[in-house]
């Protein structure tokens, strides 16, 4: 490995042991409040890395290769939350809630796509499907490992199988169009159709983990 990949290849592993250690201190003063710093901080060193310059946002979202069907295919991942949407909506009724939900799901689908597809993907060296499922991987153990801290779903086994899919299908519509704006939108209707805000507070828990 060079060693300009292996310093890539870390750089996932050390934004994760941030937000880590952003949610177990935090959480020991706020409990599950300990979110809106995580997010903060998160979301903060991914934009630290990546660097996101006018010129780099319009390569991200404006240069697009490839056919629509490829687009079609980021929206799979919004399957895996209609279930869990229905079972939560009688929960969406404090109006703070609400607006800390709607401002998560805009700004943490735009950083990470920013992070883990575009960045990662564009300057990891190795082959695109290697690059896809490293990626894929270390997105999964980001979620447990960081919003787990004091998310009873998202340290639930239950969020295998759809954190693997998010970070594949992303994952290769990003590497077949070049182009993060599908992506960005699909997670942005993920982050809003699982509830996250009520989540993080386990305000919601989805049954099948009760």
């Amino acid at each position: 490995m060079r060693r300009r990949d292996f310093k890539i290849a870390i750089i996932p592993m050390i934004v994760i042991l941030v937000g880590f250690l952003t949610a177990s201190i935090a959480y020991r003063y706020i409990n599950e409040w300990a979110f809106i710093p995580l997010s903060i901080v998160y979301w903060g060193v991914m934009l630290l890395v990546v660097k996101p310059t006018r010129e780099k946002l319009k390569a991200y979202f404006n240069k697009t290769t490839g056919n629509s069907k490829s687009n079609i295919l980021a929206f799979i991942p919004v399957l895996f939350c209609i279930v869990s949407f229905v079972w939560g909506i009688q929960y969406i009724h404090s109006p703070i809630l609400i607006t800390l939900w709607i401002i998560f799901a805009i700004i943490n689908s735009f950083t990470e796509e920013l992070f883990w597809r575009g960045y990662l993907l564009d300057n990891l060296g190795w082959s695109p499907i290697t690059n896809v499922i490293y990626t894929t991987i270390l997105f999964y153990l980001s979620h447990p490992l960081m919003w787990g801290v004091f998310s009873i779903t998202i340290r639930s086994y239950i969020m295998i199988l759809p954190l693997l899919v998010m970070g594949l299908t992303w994952g290769y519509v990003y590497q077949r169009t070049k182009s993060l704006k599908w992506c960005v939108i699909a997670h942005f209707f993920v982050d809003i159709l699982n509830l996250s805000t009520w989540v993080f507070l386990n305000i919601y828990v989805p049954p099948i983990i009760k």
